[in-house]
């Protein structure tokens, strides 16, 4: 039993049939490369803005933290070792005064600063709030 030869015909319908299939899958892979590209940029771009929200986060509670402290002990340094983040609470007396022209007094200026290492390069995000700390808080003293 010989096969039978397949005419000119066939033969360029089956030829076609193979160009139909090698550019349908190759439309398939380069879409596949662009949707897994497009993915990876979007958890790139999650995990970036995640990151940026748990820095917020830890500066909000250095603010906190500090607010409750006596004035001595506001000075702090902390590092976060696993979002690679040192934060720095530094409080500064400030200087206002009334419309009177009044020096208002026991009023601190705080500043917390995230300092950390980004794509590019060292970067650093602040808050600042003001604290009305009394004499008898500065030193975490009370009279009761």
């Amino acid at each position: 039993m010989t096969p039978t030869p397949l005419s000119s015909s066939a033969r360029r319908a089956s030829a076609f049939a193979l160009v139909d299939v090698l550019l349908a899958v190759t439309i398939f892979a380069l879409s596949v490369t662009g949707l897994v590209v497009t993915m990876q940029k979007i958890n790139d771009s999650s995990n970036a803005y995640s990151r940026d929200r748990l820095i917020q986060y830890g500066i909000e509670s250095a603010i906190a933290e500090a607010k409750v402290r006596p004035v001595a002990e506001m000075n702090t340094e902390s590092r976060d070792e696993l979002l690679q983040v040192t934060y720095t609470t530094l409080a500064e007396p400030l200087e206002i005064s009334n419309a009177d022209g009044q020096a208002l007094k026991d009023l601190y200026k705080v500043t917390v600063t995230a300092s950390f290492l980004d794509d590019g390069g060292e970067q650093q995000q602040k808050a600042e709030t003001y604290v009305y700390k009394p004499a008898e808080e500065k030193t975490g003293t009370s009279n009761r």
